[in-house]
């Protein structure tokens, strides 16, 4: 299932990491900056094992598996929150 960011959503990085919120000015949750790599390649077109094949070069000490797990479990999170839509 691809995701990409609910276009109700703000957000705005600060020192790598991104601050969201968002459409009813409710919720409010700070990304590390990972978290901020992937939500910033929410497009719409990749699920999780998408996103981690094409992140999985930028990320030293991490296995192909351990990522698709990490990413498909963030986007479990933020979608729960409201803050994605499937595409």
């Amino acid at each position: 299932m691809a995701l990409e960011r609910s276009p109700d959503v703000v957000y705005e990085v600060v020192d790598g990491g991104a601050i969201l919120v968002d459409s009813e000015g409710v919720e409010l949750i700070t990304l590390n900056p990972v978290g901020t790599i992937v939500w910033e390649e929410l497009d719409g077109a990749r699920d999780a094992a998408g996103l981690a094949a094409d992140l999985i070069g930028r990320f030293e000490g991490v296995t192909l598996a351990q990522l698709e797990s990490d990413v498909a479990e963030f986007l479990a999170e933020i979608s729960a929150a409201g803050l994605v839509r499937q595409r």
